[in-house]
Protein backbone atom coordinates (compact mmCIF):
# COMPACT_ATOMS: atom_id res chain seq x y z
CA UNK A 1 0.00 0.00 0.00
CA UNK A 2 1.54 3.28 -0.74
CA UNK A 3 1.08 6.84 0.28
CA UNK A 4 -1.24 8.35 -3.02
CA UNK A 5 -1.33 11.50 -1.30
CA UNK A 6 2.16 12.44 -1.89
CA UNK A 7 1.69 12.83 -5.55
CA UNK A 8 -0.08 16.45 -5.04
CA UNK A 9 3.09 17.30 -3.75
CA UNK A 10 4.98 17.08 -7.25
CA UNK A 11 1.43 19.73 -8.32
CA UNK A 12 1.93 21.89 -5.26
CA UNK A 13 5.67 22.53 -6.12
CA UNK A 14 4.57 23.17 -10.38
CA UNK A 15 2.09 25.60 -9.15
CA UNK A 16 4.87 27.36 -7.34
CA UNK A 17 7.20 27.02 -9.84
CA UNK A 18 5.26 28.92 -12.62
CA UNK A 19 4.87 31.58 -10.11
CA UNK A 20 8.22 32.16 -9.09
CA UNK A 21 8.67 32.24 -13.06
CA UNK A 22 5.80 34.90 -13.39
CA UNK A 23 7.97 36.51 -10.53
CA UNK A 24 10.96 36.57 -12.01
CA UNK A 25 9.80 37.62 -15.33
CA UNK A 26 8.23 40.32 -14.03
CA UNK A 27 11.22 41.28 -11.26
CA UNK A 28 8.67 41.89 -8.58
CA UNK A 29 10.53 40.36 -5.79
CA UNK A 30 7.63 38.48 -4.68
CA UNK A 31 9.97 35.55 -4.68
CA UNK A 32 13.41 34.55 -3.74
CA UNK A 33 15.34 31.17 -3.71
CA UNK A 34 16.44 31.57 0.17
CA UNK A 35 12.77 32.25 1.51
CA UNK A 36 11.51 29.80 -0.68
CA UNK A 37 13.81 27.01 0.39
CA UNK A 38 13.37 28.17 4.03
CA UNK A 39 9.80 27.45 3.24
CA UNK A 40 10.23 24.17 1.66
CA UNK A 41 12.76 22.84 4.57
CA UNK A 42 9.98 24.07 6.73
CA UNK A 43 6.95 21.59 5.06
CA UNK A 44 9.52 18.86 5.15
CA UNK A 45 9.71 18.44 8.81
CA UNK A 46 6.16 19.28 9.00
CA UNK A 47 4.97 16.58 6.68
CA UNK A 48 7.25 14.07 8.27
CA UNK A 49 5.98 15.01 11.49
CA UNK A 50 1.97 14.82 10.05
CA UNK A 51 2.64 11.25 9.96
CA UNK A 52 2.49 10.59 13.17
CA UNK A 53 0.52 13.60 14.39
CA UNK A 54 -2.47 13.12 11.75
CA UNK A 55 -2.74 9.30 12.75
CA UNK A 56 -2.80 9.77 15.72
CA UNK A 57 -5.32 12.55 15.35
CA UNK A 58 -7.21 9.87 13.80
CA UNK A 59 -6.73 7.19 16.71
CA UNK A 60 -7.91 10.34 19.35
CA UNK A 61 -11.23 10.73 16.98
CA UNK A 62 -12.13 6.90 16.77
CA UNK A 63 -11.82 6.83 20.56
CA UNK A 64 -13.69 9.75 21.17
CA UNK A 65 -16.18 8.43 18.63
CA UNK A 66 -16.65 4.85 19.74
CA UNK A 67 -16.79 6.33 23.40
CA UNK A 68 -18.55 9.39 23.88
CA UNK A 69 -21.01 10.26 20.32
CA UNK A 70 -24.19 11.62 21.53
CA UNK A 71 -25.65 10.52 18.57
CA UNK A 72 -25.02 9.17 15.15
CA UNK A 73 -25.45 10.57 12.00
CA UNK A 74 -27.05 9.32 8.58
CA UNK A 75 -24.01 8.05 6.18
CA UNK A 76 -24.74 9.76 3.64
CA UNK A 77 -24.14 13.04 1.73
CA UNK A 78 -25.71 15.42 4.21
CA UNK A 79 -22.75 14.00 6.75
CA UNK A 80 -20.54 15.54 4.34
CA UNK A 81 -22.22 18.75 4.25
CA UNK A 82 -22.48 18.88 7.82
CA UNK A 83 -19.18 17.73 8.46
CA UNK A 84 -17.54 20.42 6.46
CA UNK A 85 -19.29 23.32 8.03
CA UNK A 86 -18.97 21.96 11.55
CA UNK A 87 -15.08 21.53 10.53
CA UNK A 88 -15.32 25.00 8.91
CA UNK A 89 -16.53 26.27 12.74
CA UNK A 90 -14.44 24.68 14.49
CA UNK A 91 -11.64 26.43 12.25
CA UNK A 92 -12.42 29.27 12.69
CA UNK A 93 -12.43 29.39 16.00
CA UNK A 94 -9.41 27.09 16.58
CA UNK A 95 -7.55 29.60 14.10
CA UNK A 96 -8.48 33.10 16.10
CA UNK A 97 -7.50 31.26 19.36
CA UNK A 98 -4.10 30.37 17.71
CA UNK A 99 -3.58 34.08 17.34
CA UNK A 100 -5.10 35.17 20.91
CA UNK A 101 -3.51 32.58 23.08
CA UNK A 102 0.21 32.86 23.60
CA UNK A 103 0.37 28.69 23.41
CA UNK A 104 -1.29 28.25 21.03
CA UNK A 105 0.56 31.54 18.90
CA UNK A 106 3.89 29.64 19.51
CA UNK A 107 2.39 26.60 17.33
CA UNK A 108 1.16 29.38 14.52
CA UNK A 109 3.56 31.91 14.22
CA UNK A 110 5.76 29.64 11.89
CA UNK A 111 3.11 29.62 8.88
CA UNK A 112 3.32 33.87 9.22
CA UNK A 113 6.83 34.79 9.81
CA UNK A 114 7.30 35.08 6.49
CA UNK A 115 7.99 38.27 5.00
CA UNK A 116 7.21 37.31 1.37
CA UNK A 117 4.04 35.98 0.18
CA UNK A 118 3.15 33.34 -2.94
CA UNK A 119 2.46 29.65 -2.85
CA UNK A 120 5.33 28.63 -0.71
CA UNK A 121 4.17 29.76 1.93
CA UNK A 122 1.39 27.01 1.80
CA UNK A 123 4.35 24.87 3.06
CA UNK A 124 4.80 26.74 6.10
CA UNK A 125 2.93 24.67 8.57
CA UNK A 126 4.64 23.76 12.50
CA UNK A 127 4.64 19.89 13.72
CA UNK A 128 3.23 21.79 16.92
CA UNK A 129 0.45 23.16 15.08
CA UNK A 130 -0.97 19.93 13.94
CA UNK A 131 -0.77 18.51 17.83
CA UNK A 132 -2.36 21.44 19.03
CA UNK A 133 -5.64 20.87 16.29
CA UNK A 134 -5.79 17.43 17.65
CA UNK A 135 -7.55 18.49 20.91
CA UNK A 136 -9.98 20.53 19.24
CA UNK A 137 -10.85 17.93 16.42
CA UNK A 138 -11.68 15.23 19.35
CA UNK A 139 -14.85 17.00 19.96
CA UNK A 140 -16.13 16.23 16.60
CA UNK A 141 -16.72 12.97 16.71
CA UNK A 142 -19.03 13.63 19.61
CA UNK A 143 -21.91 14.77 17.40
CA UNK A 144 -21.71 11.98 15.27
CA UNK A 145 -19.11 12.44 12.88
CA UNK A 146 -17.58 9.50 11.64
CA UNK A 147 -13.26 10.12 12.02
CA UNK A 148 -12.63 8.95 8.27
CA UNK A 149 -15.20 11.89 6.72
CA UNK A 150 -13.26 14.22 8.76
CA UNK A 151 -10.40 13.12 7.95
CA UNK A 152 -10.89 13.57 4.16
CA UNK A 153 -12.25 16.52 4.85
CA UNK A 154 -9.42 18.00 6.62
CA UNK A 155 -7.46 16.71 3.29
CA UNK A 156 -9.43 18.54 0.70
CA UNK A 157 -9.68 21.51 2.99
CA UNK A 158 -5.65 21.51 3.14
CA UNK A 159 -5.82 22.19 -0.77
CA UNK A 160 -7.90 25.40 -0.41
CA UNK A 161 -5.68 26.60 2.38
CA UNK A 162 -2.73 26.29 -0.27
CA UNK A 163 -4.64 28.10 -3.23
CA UNK A 164 -4.94 31.23 -1.37
CA UNK A 165 -1.81 32.07 -0.53
CA UNK A 166 -0.56 34.12 -3.65
CA UNK A 167 -0.64 37.99 -4.91
CA UNK A 168 -1.46 36.87 -8.45
CA UNK A 169 -4.96 36.26 -8.22
CA UNK A 170 -6.91 39.83 -7.90
CA UNK A 171 -10.49 40.33 -5.62
CA UNK A 172 -12.81 37.64 -7.18
CA UNK A 173 -16.05 39.62 -6.86
CA UNK A 174 -19.15 38.44 -5.70
CA UNK A 175 -17.30 35.43 -4.48
CA UNK A 176 -15.34 37.82 -1.62
CA UNK A 177 -19.13 37.96 0.14
CA UNK A 178 -18.96 33.96 -0.06
CA UNK A 179 -15.06 32.16 0.30
CA UNK A 180 -11.73 33.15 2.18
CA UNK A 181 -10.03 34.30 -1.40
CA UNK A 182 -6.80 35.05 -2.08
CA UNK A 183 -7.44 38.33 -1.19
CA UNK A 184 -9.32 38.01 2.57
CA UNK A 185 -6.17 35.47 3.17
CA UNK A 186 -3.54 38.39 1.99
CA UNK A 187 -5.48 40.61 4.45
CA UNK A 188 -4.76 37.55 7.50
CA UNK A 189 -1.32 37.68 6.79
CA UNK A 190 -0.48 41.35 7.07
CA UNK A 191 0.88 43.08 10.07
CA UNK A 192 -0.67 46.41 8.66
CA UNK A 193 -2.86 47.69 12.40
CA UNK A 194 -5.89 47.62 10.11
CA UNK A 195 -5.13 43.65 9.38
CA UNK A 196 -4.41 42.45 12.57
CA UNK A 197 -6.29 39.41 13.61
CA UNK A 198 -8.66 39.34 10.93
CA UNK A 199 -10.11 36.89 8.50
CA UNK A 200 -9.90 33.85 10.38
CA UNK A 201 -11.88 31.82 8.02
CA UNK A 202 -10.55 28.24 5.85
CA UNK A 203 -13.17 28.02 3.04
CA UNK A 204 -16.01 30.33 4.18
CA UNK A 205 -15.94 33.77 5.45
CA UNK A 206 -19.41 33.82 7.11
CA UNK A 207 -17.91 33.02 10.62
CA UNK A 208 -15.66 36.14 10.29
CA UNK A 209 -18.79 38.18 9.47
CA UNK A 210 -20.69 36.81 12.49
CA UNK A 211 -18.25 37.43 14.99
CA UNK A 212 -16.63 40.77 13.61
CA UNK A 213 -13.36 40.15 12.20
CA UNK A 214 -14.11 40.76 8.49
CA UNK A 215 -12.27 43.02 6.88
CA UNK A 216 -11.34 43.64 2.84
CA UNK A 217 -8.06 44.27 1.11
CA UNK A 218 -8.30 47.73 1.15
CA UNK A 219 -4.50 48.64 1.67
CA UNK A 220 -1.41 47.27 0.58
CA UNK A 221 -0.23 44.25 2.73
CA UNK A 222 3.03 44.32 4.52
CA UNK A 223 3.82 40.79 5.43
CA UNK A 224 5.74 38.70 8.54
CA UNK A 225 5.37 39.14 12.09
CA UNK A 226 5.74 42.05 14.78
CA UNK A 227 8.76 41.76 16.62
CA UNK A 228 12.71 41.78 15.69
CA UNK A 229 12.01 38.19 14.28
CA UNK A 230 14.50 37.45 11.51
CA UNK A 231 14.04 34.49 8.84
CA UNK A 232 16.70 32.65 8.27
CA UNK A 233 17.07 29.32 9.89
CA UNK A 234 13.46 26.78 9.47
CA UNK A 235 14.34 25.52 12.83
CA UNK A 236 14.38 28.66 14.30
CA UNK A 237 10.72 29.56 12.39
CA UNK A 238 9.51 26.47 14.24
CA UNK A 239 10.79 26.95 17.90
CA UNK A 240 11.10 30.89 18.46
CA UNK A 241 7.82 31.36 20.39
CA UNK A 242 8.67 28.86 22.56
CA UNK A 243 12.00 29.69 23.16
CA UNK A 244 10.56 33.42 24.05
CA UNK A 245 7.67 31.84 26.41
CA UNK A 246 10.32 29.88 28.32
CA UNK A 247 12.88 32.81 29.13
CA UNK A 248 9.35 34.79 29.40
CA UNK A 249 7.99 32.22 32.46
CA UNK A 250 11.45 32.26 33.94
CA UNK A 251 11.99 35.64 33.92
CA UNK A 252 8.64 36.56 35.25
CA UNK A 253 7.79 36.73 39.20
CA UNK A 254 5.01 35.41 40.51
CA UNK A 255 2.83 31.95 39.07
CA UNK A 256 -0.41 33.91 38.41
CA UNK A 257 1.85 36.11 35.76
CA UNK A 258 3.68 33.16 34.08
CA UNK A 259 0.28 31.73 33.65
CA UNK A 260 -0.21 34.31 31.99
CA UNK A 261 2.74 34.03 29.95
CA UNK A 262 1.55 30.82 28.33
CA UNK A 263 -2.52 32.05 28.01
CA UNK A 264 -2.63 35.83 27.37
CA UNK A 265 -2.31 37.35 23.81
CA UNK A 266 1.07 36.83 22.23
CA UNK A 267 1.15 41.32 22.52
CA UNK A 268 0.98 40.81 26.29
CA UNK A 269 4.31 41.88 27.72
CA UNK A 270 5.10 39.88 31.43
CA UNK A 271 6.20 42.48 33.99
CA UNK A 272 9.96 42.15 34.43
CA UNK A 273 10.19 39.86 31.54
CA UNK A 274 12.17 40.88 28.78
CA UNK A 275 10.59 41.98 25.16
CA UNK A 276 11.31 40.29 21.87
CA UNK A 277 11.14 37.39 19.67
CA UNK A 278 14.64 36.39 20.02
CA UNK A 279 17.69 36.45 22.18
CA UNK A 280 20.28 39.43 21.23
CA UNK A 281 23.43 38.07 21.68
CA UNK A 282 27.06 37.88 19.79
CA UNK A 283 28.56 35.29 17.96
CA UNK A 284 30.66 34.15 15.30
CA UNK A 285 29.21 33.55 11.46
CA UNK A 286 30.78 32.29 8.43
CA UNK A 287 30.36 33.25 5.08
CA UNK A 288 27.55 30.56 3.25
CA UNK A 289 29.04 31.43 -0.40
CA UNK A 290 30.93 28.87 -1.23
CA UNK A 291 28.43 26.25 -0.27
CA UNK A 292 25.85 27.43 -2.34
CA UNK A 293 26.29 24.88 -5.24
CA UNK A 294 26.26 22.27 -2.05
CA UNK A 295 22.85 23.78 -0.72
CA UNK A 296 21.69 23.97 -4.55
CA UNK A 297 22.46 19.88 -5.08
CA UNK A 298 20.72 19.03 -1.95
CA UNK A 299 17.59 20.91 -3.03
CA UNK A 300 17.52 19.21 -6.61
CA UNK A 301 18.41 15.62 -5.13
CA UNK A 302 15.66 15.94 -2.24
CA UNK A 303 12.53 17.33 -3.58
CA UNK A 304 12.11 14.64 -5.77
CA UNK A 305 13.68 12.37 -3.08
CA UNK A 306 11.07 13.45 -0.49
CA UNK A 307 8.00 12.91 -2.72
CA UNK A 308 9.57 9.40 -3.22
CA UNK A 309 10.12 8.98 0.34
CA UNK A 310 6.29 10.05 1.46
CA UNK A 311 5.24 7.79 -1.38
CA UNK A 312 6.93 4.72 -0.07
CA UNK A 313 6.47 4.99 3.33
CA UNK A 314 3.88 2.60 4.32
CA UNK A 315 6.05 -0.28 3.16
CA UNK A 316 9.46 1.09 4.56
CA UNK A 317 10.92 -0.89 6.96
CA UNK A 318 11.61 1.98 10.35
CA UNK A 319 15.26 2.00 10.19
CA UNK A 320 15.39 2.87 6.69
CA UNK A 321 12.52 5.35 7.14
CA UNK A 322 14.23 7.08 9.98
CA UNK A 323 17.60 7.12 7.69
CA UNK A 324 15.91 8.40 4.62
CA UNK A 325 13.69 11.24 7.06
CA UNK A 326 16.10 12.36 9.34
CA UNK A 327 18.82 12.73 5.81
CA UNK A 328 16.06 14.37 3.77
CA UNK A 329 14.65 16.73 6.84
CA UNK A 330 18.18 18.06 7.50
CA UNK A 331 19.35 18.33 4.18
CA UNK A 332 16.26 20.81 3.75
CA UNK A 333 17.49 22.49 6.79
CA UNK A 334 21.19 22.90 5.73
CA UNK A 335 20.30 23.95 2.44
CA UNK A 336 17.82 26.72 3.95
CA UNK A 337 20.53 27.98 6.47
CA UNK A 338 22.78 28.36 3.88
CA UNK A 339 21.03 30.15 1.28
CA UNK A 340 19.79 32.40 4.30
CA UNK A 341 23.52 33.11 4.92
CA UNK A 342 23.24 31.73 8.03
CA UNK A 343 25.71 28.93 9.50
CA UNK A 344 28.32 28.74 12.33
CA UNK A 345 32.01 27.89 11.67
CA UNK A 346 32.73 23.90 11.27
CA UNK A 347 29.55 23.72 9.93
CA UNK A 348 31.10 21.91 6.58
CA UNK A 349 33.18 19.90 9.29
CA UNK A 350 29.86 18.40 10.99
CA UNK A 351 27.97 18.09 8.14
CA UNK A 352 30.83 15.94 6.21
CA UNK A 353 30.14 13.53 9.89
CA UNK A 354 26.08 13.92 9.31
CA UNK A 355 27.00 12.60 5.61
CA UNK A 356 29.75 9.66 6.55
CA UNK A 357 27.32 8.51 9.55
CA UNK A 358 24.03 8.21 7.03
CA UNK A 359 26.43 6.49 4.34
CA UNK A 360 27.41 4.19 7.06
CA UNK A 361 23.99 3.68 8.11
CA UNK A 362 23.16 3.22 4.36
CA UNK A 363 25.63 0.19 3.50
CA UNK A 364 24.79 -1.35 6.66
CA UNK A 365 21.20 -1.59 5.61
CA UNK A 366 22.05 -2.62 1.89
CA UNK A 367 24.31 -5.66 3.60
CA UNK A 368 21.54 -6.42 6.12
CA UNK A 369 18.48 -6.49 4.24
CA UNK A 370 19.95 -7.08 0.30
CA UNK A 371 18.04 -4.21 -1.01
CA UNK A 372 19.29 -2.85 -4.13
CA UNK A 373 17.56 0.26 -4.17
CA UNK A 374 19.99 1.94 -1.33
CA UNK A 375 22.31 2.23 -3.90
CA UNK A 376 19.84 5.59 -4.89
CA UNK A 377 21.11 7.19 -1.44
CA UNK A 378 24.20 6.18 -1.60
CA UNK A 379 24.47 7.68 -4.96
CA UNK A 380 23.33 10.92 -3.62
CA UNK A 381 25.50 11.02 -0.50
CA UNK A 382 28.80 10.64 -2.58
CA UNK A 383 27.70 13.52 -4.77
CA UNK A 384 26.84 16.25 -2.01
CA UNK A 385 29.96 15.25 -0.11
CA UNK A 386 32.01 15.47 -3.10
CA UNK A 387 30.25 19.06 -3.62
CA UNK A 388 30.64 19.60 0.26
CA UNK A 389 34.62 19.45 0.31
CA UNK A 390 34.78 21.83 -1.99
CA UNK A 391 32.93 24.59 -0.08
CA UNK A 392 34.77 23.89 2.76
CA UNK A 393 38.11 23.61 0.53
CA UNK A 394 37.66 27.68 0.08
CA UNK A 395 35.71 28.52 3.54
CA UNK A 396 38.50 28.62 5.42
CA UNK A 397 39.41 32.66 5.89
CA UNK A 398 35.74 34.01 5.94
CA UNK A 399 34.75 34.21 9.08
CA UNK A 400 32.80 36.97 10.40
CA UNK A 401 31.74 38.33 13.84
CA UNK A 402 28.25 39.64 14.27
CA UNK A 403 25.66 40.77 17.45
Amino acid sequence: MYNYIALFIPLMLLIVGIEWYVSARKGNGRYNTANTVNNMAIGAIDQVSSLFYVAFMYLVMEFSYRHFRLFELKADWTQWVLGFLAIEFLSYWYHRWSHRVNILWAGHVTHHSSELYNFSVGFRGSLFQGINRIIFWACLPVFGFQPIILLVLFKLGAIWCFIVHTTYIPKLGFLEKILITPSMHRVHHGKNELYIDKNYGSTLVIFDKLFGTYQEETEPVVYGIKGDYTDNNPVNAVFHHYRYLFRAIKQTKGFKNKLKVVFMPPEWVPPAAEEGERISESYVKMDATPFTRYAYLQVACCVPGFVAFLFFNPVLTPPLFWLIALSLVFAMINAGRILKNNINPGFGQREMLRLVVSVGTAAYLMVLSGNAYLWIPMIYFLLVIQSLLQGIATSKSVIVTES
